[in-house]
């Protein structure tokens, strides 16, 4: 099983918009719009988790088996050119990316590097967007 990386921007704890808001705001669309106190779509299980949150979800436009760098580059091509946009969104809400990498047991491959350049360096402290790191551990048969 090869390794996988699932990087996200998303933008958090808004209470005063919602989610179609940031969407036109930012002229795209997200993956998911979770609302806070519903049950938060996209999850694939039978009880359904409720949102703690209003969470406004871009994901990576690669996907999980891309090279951590490259989804980090094609995140930063699509903000960057509307950096001006996101910035009051991320100076009045919650913003960060976030990275989850999957580890498989007996994976031949070393595991993927997660390397915070220049550029990244430069929007976070523009946009002032925290980094969210979580690492698990699955075996082939949990797929």
């Amino acid at each position: 099983m090869r390794h996988k990386i699932y990087l996200n921007f998303s933008i958090s704890d808004y209470y005063d918009i919602t989610g179609e808001d940031i969407s036109k705001i930012l002229g795209m669309d997200p993956f998911l719009i979770f609302v806070k106190g519903q049950k938060r779509p996209g999850i694939n299980m039978p009880e359904k988790p409720v949102a703690r949150m209003n969470r406004w979800i871009m994901p990576s436009p690669l996907d999980e088996y891309a090279l951590f760098e490259d989804q980090l580059n094609a995140t930063l091509d699509i903000i960057e050119p509307k950096i001006h946009l996101f910035k009051p969104l991320c100076e009045k809400y919650r913003c960060e990316f976030a990275c989850a990498l999957y580890l498989y047991y007996n994976n031949e491959k070393s595991a993927p590097s997660i390397y915070l350049g220049e550029r990244y360096n430069k929007l976070t402290k523009e946009l002032k967007v925290a980094f969210d790191f979580d690492i698990y551990m699955r075996s082939d048969e949990e797929e």
